[in-house]
């Protein structure tokens, strides 16, 4: 099989020459690497440029720098399209892979053609004194027993239940869904929706790569600025409306659908309580616990409106 590696860099400097060599050391090459710098103002540019002229690696490896920044979710998306392998790996900047990643993901997907989109379990650890610490729930539900689990389609897997560093996928599965794609889509959030939608997602219990916490990693540093907020339940109610309406498009079984269109009610309802001070939405959102990925958004959204309420009395 052909294995593509996508990885998307911006400001990268301090990191990504040792998640290169990571990748360079693989005991099972990899056919494809492909990284788009997203105009990175530091010398990550720099850095690639120089590893790809003093190792010369086999396969295929391409860097390009994007005429103009484009946002993370959308530069991986990009990449991500690029890719040429039966199989490709995600792949951050800052991480560094376990020697043996490749080939036993590899074993593992030709074990079971079943997987369209597999993550991974991971080994954290902290470069700098106030790196964000993985979520606690993540951590406990690690079992590092090599067993594989299927992600079935029911409310708390509709979000995100792994890092998307970690995720190996199918390029029949992305061809399937490329259409789907939409600009500013998070790669990874897009690729596990649609996986769900198609009964292919998995989780396997076997640690691949170093995960390196540090004070600027993207995903893992929660806001809790209302704007911000607002935003992030925009991006996920309109996500929510294309994974819907892909479902309907596959065929997707009616109660399946209700549950989609239920997390949508829930994101809309969430959105006019922050935004509009709508503090009798709490209670009709009492009933949709379920579907926030999190039980603690409810007091810190609904202690969001009513500060948003007060400002717009002042």
């Amino acid at each position: 099989m052909k294995i593509s590696v996508v990885m998307a860099t911006y400001n990268g400097e301090q990191y990504i020459a040792e998640q290169l060599e990571s990748i360079l050391g693989q005991t099972r090459p990899v056919d494809e690497v492909i990284i788009h710098d997203d105009c990175s103002t530091d010398g990550t540019a720099g850095i690639v440029e120089d590893f790809l002229m003093r190792h010369h690696p086999d396969g295929d490896w391409r860097f390009s720098v994007n005429r103009e920044n484009l946002g993370y979710g959308t530069n991986f998306a990009q990449a991500l399209f690029e890719a040429s392998g039966d199989l490709i790996c995600f792949c951050d900047q800052d991480d560094v892979w376990m020697p043996d990643r490749i080939l036993e993901m590899e074993k593992m997907m030709k074990a079971h053609p079943e997987v369209l989109l597999a993550g991974s379990e991971f080994e954290p650890f902290s470069c700098t004194d106030d790196a964000p610490e993985i979520p606690e729930w993540e951590l406990a539900s690690f079992k590092g027993d090599d067993s594989l689990e299927h992600l079935l389609f029911v409310p708390e897997n509709v979000f995100i239940g792994c890092q998307g560093c970690t995720m190996i996928l199918r390029k029949s599965f992305l061809d399937r869904i490329r259409d789907w794609w939409y600009p500013g889509w998070a790669h990874d959030e897009y690729v596990w929706k649609l996986a769900l939608c198609m009964d292919g997602l998995y989780f396997w219990h076997h640690p691949t790569l170093r995960r390196r916490l540090h004070s600027s990693n993207v995903t893992l540093h929660r806001e809790h600025d209302v704007q911000k907020r607002l935003k992030y339940l925009e991006e996920l109610k309109k996500s929510h409306e294309q994974t819907c309406r892909f479902g309907q498009q596959i065929g997707l079984d009616r109660k399946k659908l209700e549950l989609m269109e239920k997390e949508i009610r829930a994101a809309s309802m969430r959105i006019e309580l922050i935004r509009n001070g709508r503090l009798w939405l709490g209670i009709p959102l009492l009933f949709y616990g379920k579907y926030y990925h999190r039980k603690r958004s409810m007091p810190v959204e609904m202690l969001m409106a009513i500060r948003n309420r007060k400002g717009d009395k002042a």
